[in-house]
């Protein structure tokens, strides 16, 4: 079951809306070998079964170890999602076990925390300092499943800190106070000293006058963080565990505030649905006392502030659409988040200094009419002076998006570059609409063949054609583990022809969306500072 599912377990008291229910694929495989668990969510595309039959254990060991799990642009995390999470037929050689290491590495780290402990507890090898049954603990502790942590969990003959600490912590959660003491006396003679969960123990129990700040890095430190009532730390929240920022959006009893904080981290790491984010935006608002602090919070409570004028409702749209220019997945959901504010506004000579960057964010949320509005710019009376090449690459970026008429949108966007800039500009974005195959008409090609950027060349061309090669041979896993590799988190920065062939390797595979994805990352669209 894929951890986009897992807070669904609290979503009705929570009153939040996340991902459809996944569910564990029964490829036929399962009762024999542990490549063949999937964890795909219900409708979600698999890889081919196949997917490592044509690549070697001793090649891919190397690739698994390095490949980056943090950081990832949505295209990229769509990819590795798929990867980790289908059935598969296991490759060849001596090293499958410490391949399947890594994949419950990579699930883990990919925030897919039950799918990650459900592999591991059918290895042979498990990842260095992963536990499946800690993982399991800790995630109900942090969904607030208190009860099923506790109930199976404490007994003496398990041995470990992790274990020492949780017997202290599910004593203090059924108000044992003398055995949350006692367990913290056997825990400290073990050598497992914790003088945090010491004093939030105590404080659980009302014994502490003084206690201190809660901690949100673990679910025991949730879960008795909580009991405690404990007041949130004045240090932002840790976007490393981003399962334990999507448990937080749904756990009961944590102040709203922090779980929009950890919706935001959650969202952007594909781990909930934006309207989960928003829901407990929407709650956080309904406090009495609520003052914005972060630039989302202060973007919606102005545009809601019926005495503020358009410009500056405007203007703080656009002041929390530029903080999230930091790369693809935070600007996509905060995009998306502040949809409807995006959408409240009007398009005037006032609010048209931010028509650029409202139509990249329409983009960005999928909102194609919205998309258009902000191109509208120059039939306004008196409107501001404009650059028409501007907006033409507007639609040609919709274009991506599956918007508009590929062959008119392009034959406008070639007659208005008209300068060198322009022109290198068109036939970058010509070239990745065939990342997607999207066809640019006539004019567009003779762009591309004559007004293309001059490659870089940071990456060796045999590396670009191995992944080719790999898709053409049926090796898809290892495809994707030489494609996140090459593109490094910002495709924007990878030579067109480069990311050309990666297209054209993820569309051999059928990940044609992540393709679509990246081609619209590497558009740089989300760099808009205007």
């Amino acid at each position: 079951m894929s951890s986009r599912s897992w807070p669904a377990v609290f979503a009705a008291a929570a009153s939040l809306c996340l991902s459809a229910s996944a569910q564990i694929e029964d490829s036929g495989l399962q009762m024999v070998d542990p490549w063949g668990m999937g964890f795909l969510e219900a409708g979600e595309p698999a890889l081919p079964a196949s997917m490592w039959r044509a690549s070697s254990t001793e090649t891919l060991l190397p690739m698994m170890r390095a490949v980056r799990t943090q950081g990832l642009t949505p295209g990229e995390r769509t990819l590795m999602r798929r990867m980790a999470l289908s059935p598969a037929t296991a490759p060849q050689g001596d090293q499958s076990p410490a391949l399947l290491a890594e994949r419950a590495r990579i699930l883990f780290e990919l925030g897919e925390a039950r799918p990650a402990a459900s592999l591991m507890a059918r290895l042979e090898i498990s990842p260095p300092g992963l536990d499946s049954d800690e993982i399991a603990t800790d995630l109900n502790l942090a969904l607030g499943n208190e009860a099923m942590a506790c109930a199976e969990n404490t007994s003496a003959l398990r041995e470990g800190a992790y274990w020492a600490k949780l017997r202290a912590v599910c004593a203090a959660l059924r108000d044992n106070t003398a055995g949350a003491e006692l367990a913290i006396e056997m825990a400290s003679s073990q050598g497992v000293n914790d003088s945090w969960l010491t004093s939030a123990v105590f404080a659980a129990s009302g014994d502490l006058p003084n206690p201190p700040k809660a901690k949100y890095d673990s679910g025991i430190a949730l879960a008795i963080s909580s009991k405690a009532g404990l007041a949130p730390p004045d240090t932002a929240l840790s976007p490393t565990r981003p399962d334990l920022a999507a448990a937080m959006v749904a756990r009961p009893g944590l102040p709203a505030a922090t779980r929009a904080e950890a919706a935001a981290i959650a969202a952007e790491a594909g781990l909930i649905d934006v309207s989960s984010w928003r829901q407990v935006l929407d709650t956080l608002f309904a406090e009495p006392e609520f003052e914005p602090r972060s630039k989302v919070e202060i973007a919606i409570a102005t545009a809601h502030n019926v005495a503020m004028p358009n410009d500056g409702r405007a203007d703080a749209i656009a002041d929390a659409l530029q903080d999230a220019a930091i790369n693809p997945a935070r600007f996509a959901a905060v995009s998306a988040v502040l949809a409807p504010e995006l959408a409240s506004l009007s398009l005037t000579n006032e609010t048209a200094k931010h028509a650029l960057l409202f139509a990249r964010a329409s983009i960005a949320a999928n909102d194609p009419e919205g998309m258009v509005l902000w191109t509208l710019v120059p039939r306004l009376d008196e409107a501001p002076q404009t650059d028409a090449f501007d907006f033409a690459y507007i639609h040609a970026l919709g274009v991506l998006s599956g918007s508009g008429d590929a062959a008119q949108i392009g034959e406008t966007l070639v007659a208005e570059a008209t300068s060198k800039n322009d022109r290198q500009g068109a036939a970058r974005l010509f070239a990745l609409w065939t990342m997607t195959g999207i066809t640019p008409p006539p004019s567009a090609r003779a762009l591309m063949a004559s007004d293309s950027e001059a490659p870089g060349k940071a990456t060796k061309p045999g590396a670009v054609l191995a992944i080719l090669a790999n898709a053409e041979a049926g090796a898809a896993g290892e495809a994707i583990l030489a494609s996140v590799a090459l593109i490094d988190g910002d495709p924007s920065k990878r030579d067109v022809a480069d990311l050309a062939l990666v297209g054209r390797a993820l569309n051999a595979i059928g990940a044609k969306d992540a393709a679509s994805a990246l081609a619209l990352e590497a558009t740089a669209y989300w760099k808009a500072a205007k």
